[in-house]
């Protein structure tokens, strides 16, 4: 629970107390913005609003400034897209851009997988794609946290959510 915490109070300081914009010499609307470590790179991914919003990604080698504009759209969607997440997946070196495609009705997520964060590949959409839902229908602005099996059988005893039917490993 410390490194989440100290994740979201870093992002709170970064885009809120510094007041410094990240891009000193982009003048357009930026919201989103979510940041991965890679390596000794930090990868942002937000929205542009340069267009239809999209998925757009900066890198730099400090979290707090210095990142680089790339005007590339890194989500395939021809419809409006927004609350960019990224996790890397267990055991692999590949990891998952998740996005919410709200241009369209009901809303839906896209997925692309990366190694390289230079090339992506669509998996598609909910339901249309790899990736499947199983609770809930129009989603809005995902994140994705990992847990050990041990970490989520306390969280279960924590809050008493069995009755949903979620069973932990």
């Amino acid at each position: 629970m410390n490194k989440i915490m100290r994740c979201i109070y870093i992002c709170f300081c970064l885009f809120t107390l510094l007041s410094k914009p990240l891009f000193a010499k982009h003048k357009i609307a930026n919201i989103d913005g979510d940041i991965t470590q890679v390596g000794d790179q930090f990868h942002l991914f937000y929205v542009s609003h340069d267009g239809v919003p999209g998925i757009k990604q900066a890198v730099s080698n400090s979290v707090s400034d210095n990142y680089v504009y790339d005007p590339k759209w890194y989500d395939p969607e021809p419809q409006a897209c927004e609350a960019p997440t990224v996790w890397k997946r267990i055991g692999e070196e590949k990891w998952v851009l998740m996005y919410d495609i709200y241009g369209i009705n009901p809303h839906n997520f896209g997925f692309s997988e990366t190694q390289d964060f230079q090339n992506f590949t669509n998996l598609g959409r909910f339901n249309e794609g790899v990736m499947k839902t199983t609770n809930f229908a129009s989603p809005k602005h995902g994140s994705v946290i990992h847990l050990t099996a041990a970490e989520a059988m306390r969280l279960e005893n924590h809050w008493k959510r069995s009755q949903y039917g979620v069973q932990f490993t």
